[in-house]
């Protein structure tokens, strides 16, 4: 009997002590509920979100399980009857340091990013952490990655009408710690790249589907599989290699002192910009102080030493000269359009000499020109930087000898850089170009 009342009560312990633990589980599962259970419902929100533009198979790794997904969105893609230049404004986010923003817009005015040849370079004021993807004309920085795609047929509901739409995306996949080590930069540097790649993506994703729903008539954008730096830095070897993206480009290789006589000779080093679009294009080349062939020389007073190119065509052309045009950077502000005379207006027998301060940063003579390439007018710019050193708070002395010797060397510049063979403006087919004037860059 003993043993059997011994039977039941461990038989009855294990069934209250069953109960018991489900109990708890229900308990805690209720009074946790949001902090699991919910990756389901997050990934069919994901499909749903921002109108279901976004790229489902490149974000639901990001998804999280731990609460619900919080969506905010607005823009005249959601509300056809709002007042406002946004067609998608869209955020999206699971917690944690885990989420995706969009933002569409027709542009009506000028691409919201900087345009200049340092910016194409990967040189300008925010260079350091930006990507571009080959073949996709953008840029990833900071605030995430950026692309333009064209509607020919022209966006529906603005009042003032355009055929550019910008889209902006920014990914984030977590809270990261800054590394103090090489793995854990190289881990870092990884983990910036596929953040970069899964923006542009996300990106192209949202533009096609947006020019897609607006029947645009325009080919939809190729979805980027690679992504490159293009700032100059440092590499994790054992010698901390100086790495500088887009150097000795084949498309920039006609800059050299052989085909550009009126340039410091020797070697020089050429760099370009990684997009591989066909709508902008720079290149730049400095003369090599430090190159062997370059040894014991020295290049003398206004001699050129510095030399770049660039391109830009439809709204990528406006924005750049509006840019310039902004800090008087242009043909016609204030300088002398009779090339080879200084404005002072004298000339070659030493009179109206141009007297530049210290405090001009690099002075340079720079040449615009308009072609069309491949159907767009599109504007060009070369410049050409003298060698010149200036003690602060002193100037320097430009004759008007000197002055026409820089004149030629960029006139030869533009020539030469719109007859490359493997150059770009003959990859876009640029035609009927008018050459706008020079622009005195030490004003």
């Amino acid at each position: 009997m003993r043993r059997l009342w011994a039977r039941v009560w461990l038989r009855y312990t294990a069934l209250v002590v069953l109960v018991m633990a489900l109990v708890a589980v229900f308990v805690i599962a209720n009074r946790d509920s949001d902090k699991g259970g919910h990756l389901a419902a997050n990934r069919a929100q994901l499909r749903k979100a921002c109108d279901g533009t976004l790229p489902y198979a490149d974000l639901k790794g990001l998804v999280r399980d731990g609460q619900a997904g919080e969506l905010s969105q607005h823009g005249t893609m959601l509300e056809p009857d709002q007042e406002s230049r946004s067609l998608l404004n869209c955020e999206l986010s699971w917690g944690e340091g885990y989420s995706v923003t969009v933002h569409a817009e027709a542009l009506v005015s000028d691409i919201p990013e900087g345009m200049e040849t340092e910016d194409l370079l990967g040189k300008g004021r925010a260079a350091e952490g930006t990507y571009v993807a080959p073949g996709t004309t953008g840029q990833y920085g900071e605030s995430g990655a950026w692309v333009v795609a064209e509607c020919v047929d022209g966006l529906r509901g603005r009042v003032r009408p355009t055929t550019d739409l910008y889209v902006s995306a920014l990914v984030t996949d977590g809270e990261h710690d800054a590394a103090d080590t090489r793995a854990g930069r190289e881990e870092e540097a990884r983990a910036e790249r596929a953040a970069a790649l899964t923006g542009f993506r996300t990106a192209v994703h949202v533009a096609n589907a947006i020019t897609e729903a607006q029947g645009c008539g325009s080919d939809p954008l190729k979805a980027p599989t690679r992504v490159l730096d293009t700032h100059e830095h440092e590499d994790d070897s054992p010698t901390d290699r100086i790495v500088e993206p887009g150097r000795g480009l084949r498309k920039c290789g006609w800059i050299n002192a052989r085909s550009l006589p009126e340039v410091m000779p020797g070697t020089w080093t050429t760099l370009g910009d990684l997009r591989e679009s066909g709508v902008v294009n720079a290149c730049q080349g400095v003369w090599d102080s430090e190159a062997e062939q370059n040894d014991l020389e020295s290049p003398e007073d206004w001699q050129v030493t510095g030399v770049d190119a660039a391109s830009w065509a439809g709204i990528f052309g406006r924005t750049a000269y509006n840019s310039y045009e902004r800090e008087g950077h242009v043909p016609g502000w204030g300088v002398s359009q009779d090339r080879g005379k200084p404005t002072g207006g004298g000339t070659a027998d030493g009179k109206g000499e141009d007297r530049i301060s210290s405090y001009v940063n690099d002075p340079q003579l720079a040449l615009w020109a308009r072609s069309v390439c491949g159907g767009r007018e599109t504007y060009h710019r070369v410049s050409v930087q003298p060698s010149i050193v200036i003690e602060d708070g002193d100037t320097a002395t430009l004759g008007a000898k000197d002055r026409a010797a820089l004149s030629r060397a960029a006139r030869s510049v533009l020539d030469r850089y719109l007859s490359a063979a493997d150059g770009w403006p003959k990859s876009a087919g640029c035609r009927d170009t008018k050459v706008l004037g020079e622009v005195e860059e030490w004003h």
